[in-house]
């Protein structure tokens, strides 16, 4: 069977008139939607705020205008021109998968499994879950997804240094969190109004709100103390926040005595560290430094949130990520409730059986790791296994969110397109992702992806990006309405959700599940992928003992674990080699890092490269979220655009008077790589030797196809800032903010 038949199409799309619950179709993360249905089309959509994860963003208004889209990607399509050309054959959904695992079976049979490439982007419900396991089947590690450089680093250090990751976007508890400090995140902006009510609320009961960001953001705006800190120094300062409280002795003696290995280490690699030292360095005054340090070590519990920020820093994210897990650690913040919670395995779902990681490591035709893993071991089969071996006695079947430790270096990626080396990649298959402007140095991405050294590649997506442009096959997939969701499928915690598609897929849109199952069984793996995704839904929730059906009908479609407990290392230890605390891990060691990672500096810095520094005299940060779109999508939104309409250079007013150039002047944003356009908006909160640019952008207004690609190269900051190796983290995550540049009047 194909796809759903007419009869389960029907079974599910039958009660699909008035009002339905559903998930939002916007961005993929299936926040619920409540929708009002006539004749099989979504008259209205709003907010459905009777479930704990509402679809309230900015966004979510639009979320008709994106299902009903004109410019939304319908019908499966052929190159027939060259790549880029914009001509294309439109062919059946049999014709695009039988071609297109014919080759795939090809590539295999002359490279191995290794050469081919999946990229993922945007969340897509169960589709990133089923890439990753038809990749496992398939036998490739070479799988890259966004989420790459969204969280690696700050999820592998870690794993490395205390076996398991803090809750997720864990909110302080009010009346019970006592300090929250959120750092490289604004939650505000992509958790919307559920995350600004939680912050107010919590300070109201009395947490203090430590926000740590080079810009005043929503949450800064929330906040009782902000720290402006200069753009890659977060290393500096989370070693500079150790020194502190080790040196005045404010740390938990009983916690560290009893559970850590390495404190001493970790005292000399922070002594040089000293407030007056990391003020230099962070441009925030010594007195804040020490002042947060205390608050933070002598008011427990304590939370520091993950952030995206803090893991685009390049080689300066290694200090920010492992500090703040040492931090976490030495405060005795570690699993409990309203400090550092850690995260809970999935249990109401066979998530981890289901993926299949075990497959692709004793895969009978993989052979090499991948592409990434010679130069940044922590993220690739060898890492994986040494991950595994760590936690083998608490927890043998690995985390949820394993795909971090397999995850590719996207650099190495375009290495092995472009140079072939390591090994060759022959294919790439992209699903719901622009690299074009979502990675660095966008003009290596497109070298790579029209190297003629690269046979194929598929697309599948809502719209014709300009990645799209240069592929070979691009396919059409449905949206949130259109698709059944089940939550906790990026394997993070133990709450899951359903809901049913709202509505009937439109023309010829398919489910993501869709082409990996058909891919899978033309290429071997017959037997292995229920017909449907809602049948894969069943298999998931066996544990359960519950259908997805029956679980999508209730009023309340969640099942949630009990209460959490605190501190449950006490029982079972830690999940690492040592079973406690490694703040000099081991497990770094066995893969040839330090125990404890070095402070460095990003590779273009005022203390790094002072005398580029000279020339390129501002640092810049970029990309940080909108609440107008998330990450490079919905510029075809035309509500949107007027709220955000072009990407925007933000900088101090007194900077851009010595510059001469005035609010809303179009400026050259320059680095040593290039210059692209933008727009001056002045904002006096900057630091006057810090710009902001916007991140992600093209414009699909503009002429599509080569040689302008929907005007990737007007405002795309991200083709001016490198993805050399010795700029990215220790996980190989490009260094996507803390550069240096110049802004010059266009």
């Amino acid at each position: 069977m194909l796809f759903e038949t007419p009869e389960v199409l029907e079974k599910n799309t039958k009660h699909q008139e008035g009002s339905q619950k559903g998930t939002c179709p916007i961005c993929g993360m299936g926040c619920f939607v409540e929708a009002k249905v006539e004749n099989g089309i979504p008259i209205r959509i709003k907010a459905d705020h009777s479930s704990p994860h509402p679809a309230d963003c900015p966004r979510a208004g639009q979320a008709k205008t994106y299902h009903n889209h004109p410019d939304r990607l319908n019908h499966p399509l052929k190159r027939v021109g060259k790549r880029g050309e914009g001509k294309w054959q439109q062919i059946s959904w049999e014709q695009a998968l039988d071609e297109i695992a014919a080759q795939l079976g090809q590539i295999r049979d002359n490279h191995g499994p290794e050469a081919v490439q999946t990229l993922g982007g945007s969340f897509k419900g169960p589709g990133d879950a089923a890439c990753w396991r038809w990749g496992n089947l398939f036998g490739t590690p070479n799988m890259m997804h966004q989420g790459k450089n969204c969280g690696s680093a700050e999820f592998l250090a870690e794993w490395s240094v205390y076996g398991t990751i803090g809750v997720l976007g864990y909110n302080p508890v009010a009346g019970v969190t006592k300090t929250a400090i959120f750092w490289g995140g604004n939650p505000p902006v992509p958790g919307g109004i559920a995350a600004e009510k939680a912050i107010k609320a919590a300070r109201k009961a009395g947490t203090k709100i430590i926000v740590i960001d080079p810009r005043r953001s929503e949450a800064a705006e929330l906040a009782d103390i902000w720290l402006r800190i200069r753009p890659g120094a977060d290393g500096a300062l989370a070693y500079g926040f150790l020194n502190v409280i080790i040196n005045e002795g404010i740390y938990d003696k009983e916690f560290v005595e009893k559970w850590c290995l390495g404190f001493d280490e970790l005292k000399e690699a922070v002594k040089d560290y000293t407030p007056p030292r990391v003020a230099e360095l962070t441009w925030i005054p010594a007195e804040q430094i020490v002042e947060v340090a205390r608050y933070y070590a002598n008011n427990k519990p304590g939370n520091i949130s993950f952030g995206l920020g803090t893991v685009e820093l390049g080689n300066a994210t290694n200090a920010t990520v492992f500090g703040k897990a040492y931090l976490r650690a030495i405060t005795g913040n570690l699993d409990l409730i309203g400090g550092q919670l850690l995260d809970d395995m999935p249990e109401f779902i066979q998530y981890r059986q289901e993926l299949k990681w075990d497959t692709l490591l004793n895969h009978p035709l993989r052979t090499r790791d991948n592409v990434g893993a010679n130069r940044w071991p922590v993220a690739g089969v060898r890492g994986m296994k040494t991950f595994r071996e760590a936690m083998s006695k608490l927890n043998p079947l690995g985390p949820g969110p394993a795909f971090y430790m397999m995850c590719t270096a996207p650099s190495a990626v375009w290495s092995a397109i472009i140079d072939q080396d390591p090994y060759p990649i022959k294919a790439v298959i992209t699903q719901g992702t622009n690299s074009m402007v979502a990675l660095a140095n966008s003009r290596r991405v497109y070298q790579a992806l029209t190297s003629p050294n690269l046979e194929l590649h598929v697309v599948m997506d809502h719209w014709m990006t300009p990645q799209a442009q240069l592929a070979d096959y691009v396919l059409p997939a449905t949206d949130g309405l259109e698709r059944a969701n089940l939550g906790g499928m990026w394997g993070f915690g133990n709450v899951t959700s359903a809901a049913m598609p709202t509505v009937k897929p439109q023309f010829e849109r398919r489910d993501d599940y869709q082409l990996w199952r058909e891919l899978g069984n033309r290429l071997g793996q017959q037997g292995q992928w229920p017909d449907t995704l809602e049948g894969w839904f069943d298999k998931l929730l066996e544990p359960s003992k519950i259908t997805f059906a029956e679980l999508a009908s209730r009023d309340m479609p969640w099942l949630f674990p009990e209460p959490p407990q605190e501190k449950r290392y006490e029982k079972t230890g830690f999940a690492t080699f040592s079973g406690k605390v490694e703040l000099s891990s081991s497990l770094m060691q066995k893969l040839g890092y330090p125990g404890i990672l070095p402070c460095e500096e990003p590779g273009w810095s005022p203390v790094r490269t002072p005398e580029l520094f000279k020339e390129f005299p501002l640092v810049m940060t970029a990309g940080a979220s909108s609440p107008f779109y998330y990450r490079s999508q919905h510029k075809q939104l035309d509500k949107m655009r007027r709220q955000h309409p072009k990407a925007f250079a933000s900088i101090h007013p007194e900077t851009a008077a010595s510059l001469g150039i005035q609010d809303g002047d179009a400026v050259w944003v320059e680095t040593p790589m290039g210059r692209v356009r933008q727009w001056a908006k002045l904002n006096d909160t900057l630091h006057p030797g810090v710009v902001h640019a916007d991140g992600l952008w093209w414009y699909p207004e503009q002429e599509a196809y080569e040689p302008n690609l929907s005007g990737v190269w007007e405002s795309n900051i991200n083709s001016i800032i490198p993805d050399d190796k010795d700029f990215a983290s220790f996980a190989g995550d490009n260094h996507l903010r803390a550069h240096i540049c110049r802004i010059v009047r266009a």
